[in-house]
């Protein structure tokens, strides 16, 4: 039987977890065309250990499945977060049974709206899957 378990890591739970966090983080970046000119694997360690990155792992049979880094930001004088990376397996399980209480705490948290800047190819997932709805186009141009 299939053991799931969730943790917010503390700074420390995340650099003791890191070796087996740091590949699904690094994807997370290099699939994401948004997040890799921005953001690498070492900002959302150095994020994390500093407090400024909530870490969620979800563990399946005590080991580490899977991962979700939320930052929080003030937008238009409103408290708001963003998912800055989310990867592993077996993320729709963990989803299924513990993204609700995610949602509660960023609510007790005063969080008004949670945002994900997403490839295309991934707005599916976060739109009909997570529940997020599409608010906006979010367009770039590289100088």
């Amino acid at each position: 039987m299939t053991i799931l378990s969730i943790e917010m890591l503390t700074p420390e739970r995340v650099t003791e977890l890191w070796p087996v966090l740091e590949p699904y983080f690094s994807a997370a970046c290099e699939s994401n065309e948004i997040a890799k000119d921005e953001m690498s694997v070492k900002d959302i360690y150095l994020l994390a250990v500093t407090g400024l990155v909530a870490i969620f792992v979800g563990f399946e049979n005590n080991k580490p499945a899977c991962a979700i880094g939320i930052q929080f930001n003030m937008t238009n004088g409103r408290k708001c977060a963003d998912v800055i990376a989310m990867a592993g397996r077996g993320l729709l399980r963990f989803k299924a049974a513990y993204w609700h209480i995610i949602l509660e705490w960023l609510k007790s948290n005063e969080v008004r709206y949670l945002d994900a800047y997403v490839p295309e190819r991934h707005t599916k997932l976060y739109l009909h899957r997570f529940g997020f709805n599409k608010s906006c186009a979010y367009v770039r141009m590289a100088l």
